[in-house]
C-alpha cells in the first residue's frame, strides 16, 4: 500500500497497489473494492442519516396540524414550515423593527430558569462561529497537553498581559477541540512562551481534528514554524 500522501503533504485514503507482476485473487479484489466503497459511503451515510433525523423530527411536530386540517399527516410539511420560519427570522433580523422584536423575545427567554442556560450557550456558540476571523480563531498553535511530554493542536483566541510580582507577563488563551466533535473542547490559558507556532492553517487543523488525524499534513509540516512551512511550499 502506498503512503497515502499527496504532493501537498496531505494524507488521503489509498487503494492497495495491484503491482508486483501478479494479479490479485478474487477475494483480494473484492476486499479492496469493498474497503474503497466503505470509505466513500461513510460520509454519505452520515449525511443522509443526519438529514433524515432532522426531517423526521420536524415532520413529527407538524403531524398534529396536518392531521387536523387534512385528516391525515402529510410528510414534508414540517421541513417546509421550518424553512419558512428561518427565512422570516432572517428578514426580521435585517429590519430595525424586527431586531427590536427579536430582542424582546431574547429577554423573555433569558428569564426562563431552565431555558436560559441552553439558549445563552447556543447563542454564544453561534456568535463565536459567525464572528470576524480576526476576533475568533487567529492561528493554530501547539500546546503541552495533557502533559508536558505530549503535544496537542489548539487554536489561539486571544493574547493579553497579566501583572505578576515578577512584572508583566504575556499570556495567551487557546481553545483545544476534541475529536470528532469540534464544538466541544477545553479553554486553556498559557504563558506565551509555552505554546509553539505551527505552519498549519485553521482549515487544515479543523479537518485534522474532525477526521481524528486521518486527513492531516505530514508530521514535518505540523511541527514546522510558519517560516519553515513557507519555505517548504515555495
Amino acid at each position: 500500500m502506498g503512503d497515502g500522501s499527496s504532493r501537498s503533504g496531505v494524507w488521503a485514503f489509498s487503494v492497495p497497489s495491484e503491482g508486483g507482476g501478479s494479479r490479485p485473487g478474487c477475494l483480494g479484489y473484492l476486499r479492496s473494492r469493498f474497503a474503497t466503497g466503505a470509505l466513500v459511503a461513510f460520509p454519505l451515510v452520515v449525511t443522509i442519516f443526519f438529514a433524515r433525523f432532522i426531517f423526521n423530527l420536524l415532520d413529527r411536530w407538524s403531524y398534529p396540524i396536518t392531521a387536523r386540517l387534512l385528516g391525515y399527516p402529510l410528510p414534508g410539511v414540517g421541513a417546509a414550515l421550518a424553512l419558512v420560519l428561518i427565512l422570516l427570522l432572517g428578514m426580521l433580523a435585517h429590519n430595525v423593527l424586527g431586531r427590536r422584536i427579536l430582542l424582546v423575545g431574547e429577554k423573555l427567554l433569558s428569564r426562563v430558569p431552565f431555558v436560559r442556560p441552553v439558549y445563552t450557550g447556543a447563542r454564544e456558540i453561534t456568535k463565536a462561529f459567525t464572528a470576524d476571523r480576526s476576533k475568533a480563531f487567529r492561528r493554530v498553535v501547539l500546546i503541552p497537553f495533557p502533559s508536558r511530554d505530549a503535544t496537542s493542536v489548539a487554536f489561539l483566541t486571544a493574547e493579553f498581559e497579566q501583572h505578576t510580582p515578577e512584572g508583566p507577563q504575556r499570556m495567551v488563551s487557546v481553545f483545544m477541540p476534541t475529536t470528532p466533535n469540534f464544538t466541544t473542547g477545553f479553554y486553556l490559558i498559557y504563558p506565551i512562551h509555552a505554546v509553539r507556532e505551527t505552519s498549519l492553517t485553521v482549515e487544515e487543523a479543523v479537518r485534522m481534528v474532525i477526521s481524528g488525524g486521518l486527513i492531516a499534513p505530514s508530521l514535518d509540516r505540523i511541527l514546522a514554524t510558519p517560516k519553515e512551512g513557507a519555505n517548504e511550499t515555495s
